[in-house]
Protein backbone atom coordinates (compact mmCIF):
# COMPACT_ATOMS: atom_id res chain seq x y z
CA UNK A 1 0.00 0.00 0.00
CA UNK A 2 1.25 3.24 -0.86
CA UNK A 3 1.37 5.83 1.95
CA UNK A 4 1.35 9.36 1.32
CA UNK A 5 4.85 10.39 1.57
CA UNK A 6 4.62 7.43 -1.47
CA UNK A 7 3.38 9.42 -3.37
CA UNK A 8 4.18 12.82 -2.49
CA UNK A 9 7.83 11.64 -3.72
CA UNK A 10 6.32 10.16 -6.66
CA UNK A 11 4.66 12.85 -8.26
CA UNK A 12 8.40 15.10 -7.06
CA UNK A 13 10.13 12.99 -9.32
CA UNK A 14 7.21 12.20 -12.26
CA UNK A 15 6.77 16.83 -12.07
CA UNK A 16 10.82 16.85 -12.13
CA UNK A 17 12.03 14.44 -14.89
CA UNK A 18 8.89 15.77 -17.06
CA UNK A 19 10.37 19.11 -16.66
CA UNK A 20 14.06 18.54 -17.48
CA UNK A 21 12.78 16.27 -20.30
CA UNK A 22 10.92 18.79 -21.60
CA UNK A 23 13.81 21.43 -21.45
CA UNK A 24 16.31 19.11 -22.91
CA UNK A 25 13.85 18.31 -25.79
CA UNK A 26 12.62 22.03 -26.22
CA UNK A 27 15.74 23.42 -25.85
CA UNK A 28 17.63 21.48 -28.01
CA UNK A 29 15.04 21.93 -30.82
CA UNK A 30 15.35 25.83 -30.13
CA UNK A 31 18.91 25.87 -30.59
CA UNK A 32 18.49 23.39 -34.02
CA UNK A 33 19.97 20.17 -32.42
CA UNK A 34 18.26 17.80 -35.17
CA UNK A 35 18.32 15.13 -32.81
CA UNK A 36 17.19 16.88 -29.94
CA UNK A 37 13.41 15.32 -30.36
CA UNK A 38 14.62 11.79 -29.43
CA UNK A 39 14.68 13.48 -26.23
CA UNK A 40 10.97 13.21 -25.81
CA UNK A 41 10.53 9.27 -26.50
CA UNK A 42 13.43 8.49 -24.48
CA UNK A 43 12.66 10.59 -21.56
CA UNK A 44 8.84 9.83 -21.46
CA UNK A 45 8.74 5.90 -22.63
CA UNK A 46 11.95 4.94 -21.04
CA UNK A 47 13.49 7.02 -17.76
CA UNK A 48 10.13 8.20 -16.48
CA UNK A 49 8.73 4.91 -16.27
CA UNK A 50 11.74 3.16 -15.10
CA UNK A 51 12.50 5.85 -12.58
CA UNK A 52 8.85 5.22 -11.26
CA UNK A 53 9.44 1.33 -10.63
CA UNK A 54 12.14 1.71 -9.23
CA UNK A 55 10.93 4.01 -6.18
CA UNK A 56 7.79 1.72 -6.08
CA UNK A 57 9.99 -1.38 -5.82
CA UNK A 58 12.19 0.48 -3.11
CA UNK A 59 9.08 1.22 -1.43
CA UNK A 60 7.66 -1.89 -1.29
CA UNK A 61 10.80 -3.80 0.04
CA UNK A 62 10.78 -1.07 2.90
CA UNK A 63 6.56 -1.98 3.41
CA UNK A 64 8.54 -5.41 3.58
CA UNK A 65 10.94 -4.81 6.03
CA UNK A 66 8.92 -3.27 8.10
CA UNK A 67 6.25 -6.31 8.74
CA UNK A 68 9.47 -8.57 9.37
CA UNK A 69 10.77 -6.92 12.00
CA UNK A 70 10.59 -8.18 15.35
CA UNK A 71 8.13 -6.30 17.86
CA UNK A 72 8.94 -5.93 21.10
CA UNK A 73 8.08 -9.64 23.49
CA UNK A 74 9.34 -8.51 27.23
CA UNK A 75 7.14 -8.95 29.56
CA UNK A 76 6.58 -5.07 30.39
CA UNK A 77 5.38 -4.73 26.92
CA UNK A 78 3.18 -7.91 26.87
CA UNK A 79 1.13 -5.97 30.07
CA UNK A 80 0.99 -2.97 28.53
CA UNK A 81 -0.79 -4.92 25.47
CA UNK A 82 -3.41 -7.00 27.16
CA UNK A 83 -3.86 -3.31 29.38
CA UNK A 84 -4.43 -1.68 26.05
CA UNK A 85 -7.01 -4.42 24.63
CA UNK A 86 -8.94 -4.61 28.12
CA UNK A 87 -8.11 -7.64 29.13
CA UNK A 88 -6.67 -6.39 32.91
CA UNK A 89 -7.46 -3.51 35.00
CA UNK A 90 -5.01 -0.48 35.46
CA UNK A 91 -4.54 -1.92 38.94
CA UNK A 92 -3.53 -4.95 38.16
CA UNK A 93 -1.37 -4.01 34.98
CA UNK A 94 0.67 -1.64 37.87
CA UNK A 95 0.60 -4.90 40.47
CA UNK A 96 2.04 -6.95 37.89
CA UNK A 97 4.50 -4.01 36.26
CA UNK A 98 5.89 -3.48 40.46
CA UNK A 99 6.35 -7.17 40.58
CA UNK A 100 8.08 -7.40 37.36
CA UNK A 101 10.20 -4.35 38.43
CA UNK A 102 11.26 -6.21 41.89
CA UNK A 103 11.92 -9.41 40.57
CA UNK A 104 14.84 -7.41 38.31
CA UNK A 105 16.55 -6.37 41.31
Amino acid sequence: METNDDIATGGLVTGTLSLLILLVGVGGLALGVSWAWIAFPIGYGGVLPLTLGVLRARSAAGDRSAETQPTESTPVATLRERYARGEIDESEFERRVEGLLETES
